[in-house]
């Protein structure tokens, strides 16, 4: 999967709570692993937060980005 595939991938936590989606990401282009991924939470305009993420804190990746961790356990709000 290129890099501008996976930006606008929905995010869920692991129950399928959205949390937001994918707006960037950085790669460690000699090791070609991805570091840290910024999800950009809430609504535009009124309450956008980034948050950022591991690749350990994902479960799977596919349609969507399904973490292995709980919202509650991302500070979101």
């Amino acid at each position: 999967m290129k890099v501008s595939e996976f930006l606008g991938t929905k995010v869920l936590d692991k129950n399928a709570v959205e949390i937001g989606k994918v707006s960037d990401m950085i790669v460690d282009p000699l090791a070609g692993q991805i570091n840290i991924i910024t999800i950009s939470a809430g609504e535009f305009g009124i309450r956008k937060k980034d948050i950022e993420i591991k690749p350990n804190e994902i479960a799977v990746l596919g349609d969507y980005l399904l973490l292995n961790i709980e919202k509650s356990d991302i500070d979101v709000d």
